[in-house]
């Protein structure tokens, strides 16, 4: 179909003009994505789960603040109210992070979180494990990132995981990394008497002395750590010390001086070694630590989506659309998929190289209101 016969319907119209859409370029869009479903044999008249990226697609990359782009939530809510399509967030990010993000910055109904790489997902407010929570490895793996730490004398953070394959982690990156920034640190970083507490109060030997909380380096002892550091106070980043069979930490938010990204790179190995886990380093000086089970298991943010539109329509019979910036993005399952790669991103060139079934919006307001007409139109409405 021509997208000068494309003739938009009067909801999305009125949204168009509401988010200021260039209507030339919508319906445009609109003619891509029926062009791109006829080509690849995709049904878009039937039903749909869309995963929406979040940096990038709702809130710019550099936005530490997690502040969604004007619109974005109509936009959202626009595509929300469609029969037969459904959606939720599709990240990397923590589920802690996430949920913060929807009630206090994007505030949208009805919509779910496909997060930790499709470890976990929620939908309807029920949590759904794709990889099993083993109490186990979340305090070994704690215990670990505490002595290697220690080991190399850096400051470090760890991230809200729901899931214990995806162990995430910041390094010297309260400013590298922007984390003083994040929605969950800025104005809500606990006294050193209240982390202490938490450590305490669930279930961990701890006392505090001299400015330090000091307890013993055991796993059974990690589990009041582990709900202080990653349940309670989600990327609060803490320096360690080691002695005697005992951890010592305390707050710091300034970073070691001359801390760049080869000087992360250098000590990340240890952390490898210490945990037995394969590490990815990224730019903002998060490392985030793989379990070898996920190394050997189908985890991916497209296998996350798709559980999630199992849970939804109860069969494979549904179309997957991601959006999405970079490489992380793009679905590892092609079958029963199409990538919504954004206008010139990382994403857009990679599927072009490659092949994959695409089209490209700009970001997530012109992407909902194209693929709502989309699907009506391909629905024959």
């Amino acid at each position: 179909m021509a997208s000068h016969t494309i003739k938009l319907s009067a909801p999305a119209q009125q949204m168009a003009d509401k988010l200021k859409l260039d209507i030339d370029k919508l319906k445009q869009l609109i003619a891509d994505i029926l062009a791109v479903g006829e080509k690849h044999d995709r049904n878009l008249a039937g039903q749909i789960v869309c995963g929406l990226d979040v940096n990038g697609p709702i809130v710019d990359c550099d936005d530490s603040e997690l502040t969604p782009y004007p619109g974005a939530a109509d936009a959202i809510s626009y595509l929300i109210a469609q029969d037969g399509i459904e959606v939720t967030l599709c990240t990397g990010w923590d589920l802690n992070s996430m949920e913060f993000f929807k009630e206090h910055r994007l505030m949208v109904d009805n919509l779910g979180t496909v997060g930790e790489y499709g470890m976990v997902f929620e939908r309807g407010g029920k949590f759904n494990y794709l990889y099993p929570y083993n109490e186990q490895e979340a305090f070994t793996f704690v215990r670990d990132v505490l002595a290697s730490a220690a080991e190399v004398g850096v400051k470090v953070a760890l991230q809200g995981n729901f899931s214990t394959g995806a162990g995430a982690t910041y390094i010297e990156g309260d400013v590298n990394g922007n984390v003083l920034e994040h929605p969950l640190v800025k104005g809500r970083r606990p006294s050193m008497e209240q982390l202490c507490q938490a450590m305490t109060e669930n279930g961990s030997q701890a006392e505090l002395a001299c400015g330090r909380i000091v307890f013993g380096d055991s796993v059974e002892n990690m589990r009041g750590v582990y709900q202080a550091l990653v349940k309670k106070h989600p990327l609060i980043s803490v320096r360690v010390e080691r002695a005697g069979g005992k951890f010592s930490i305390w707050i710091d938010d300034k970073d070691a001086p001359g801390f760049d990204f080869d000087k992360l790179k250098s000590v990340v190995p240890a952390f490898e070694k210490n945990s037995g886990r394969k590490a990815l380093v990224y730019e903002d000086f998060g490392v985030d630590l793989i379990a070898p089970a996920v190394e050997k298991g189908n985890y991916s943010k497209d296998a996350g989506l798709r559980a999630f539109g199992r849970d939804a329509f109860g069969n494979d019979d549904f179309l997957s659309i991601i959006i999405g910036d970079k490489r992380s993005d793009i679905p590892k399952t092609l079958t029963r998929t199409l990538m919504a790669a954004q206008k010139g991103a990382q994403a857009e060139q990679i599927a072009n190289d490659e092949g994959i079934p695409s089209f490209n919006p700009i970001d997530v307001r012109d992407f909902s209101v194209a693929l709502a007409e989309a699907h009506r139109i391909a629905s024959g409405r």
